[in-house]
């Protein structure tokens, strides 16, 4: 294939998806308008059928009034022949015979229209159960459509988020060192600063227990039994001085 032949194949498949693209993007405004569409169809089929319902209810009735009409003509002729009266009979006859002929056609009619309703009612019944079923693939369709969405600006924000925390992750460990360091000046400042004192070999003998007060209880004990002690007793008598008296 040449240059160009590849080029407009290039150029016809990014028509294709972008007019595929499109159609997606209207693919929910699309299935909306369809169930609008179907609902109203819906609708004009039940008011059709509420129609047939209701013609087919005043003919059944018209039916079972003929039927008791001719009923009645019947039980009329046998108690005129009864009586005698066989031209009474025959009028009632001629009667019935015009009646059961009315009667057979809207009892053919009301057949019709009785499976005319059936079908239409099961029509509607198919209808009414496609279209639910219909809008809640549409609703699932939007849900996940949304999910999709704000999973797409989780992920998103997450990478910028997992972006950020690691250059502020870098600056935390960046305070932490020169913190360290900062504190370990301070330290070996105060170590020079003692050693130039003496104060660290006072504080290695009080470490090692010489020097310093002695302040526990046997050291204050002895030491308030030294000061309460009797004084001894000197039974030694002290010189006497003997004056010499040369006798008369």
């Amino acid at each position: 294939m040449s240059v160009w032949g590849k080029l407009f194949s290039a150029v016809r498949g990014g028509i294709n998806e972008a007019a595929e693209s499109a159609a997606d993007t209207q693919a929910l405004r699309i299935l909306d308008q369809e169930i609008r569409d179907a609902d109203n169809a819906l609708r004009k089929a039940r008011s059709d059928l509420a129609g047939i319902m209701a013609s087919a209810k005043a003919l059944g009735r018209r039916v079972d009034e003929a039927r008791a009409k001719d009923q009645k003509d019947l039980e009329s002729a046998r108690a005129a022949m009864a009586a005698g009266r066989e031209d009474l009979a025959r009028q009632l006859a001629d009667r019935m015979s015009r009646n059961r002929a009315d009667m057979a056609r809207d009892e053919a009619e009301l057949q019709r229209l009785q499976g005319a309703q059936a079908q239409m009612l099961r029509a509607v019944q198919d209808t009414e159960t496609r279209i639910q079923t219909m809008r809640r693939e549409v609703e699932s369709v939007k849900a996940n459509e949304s999910l999709l969405q704000a999973q797409s600006a989780i992920a998103s924000s997450h990478a910028g988020v997992n972006s950020r925390l690691g250059s502020a992750m870098e600056s935390l460990e960046r305070v932490k060192r020169r913190q360290e360091a900062v504190a370990g000046r301070l330290e070996a400042g105060a170590e020079l600063q003692a050693l130039q004192s003496g104060s660290s070999l006072d504080q290695a003998l009080l470490e090692a227990g010489i020097g310093g007060p002695r302040s526990s209880s046997d050291d204050i004990f002895a030491e308030i039994t030294r000061s309460e002690a009797p004084k001894s007793i000197s039974h030694e008598q002290p010189n006497a001085t003997i004056t010499y008296q040369p006798k008369p």
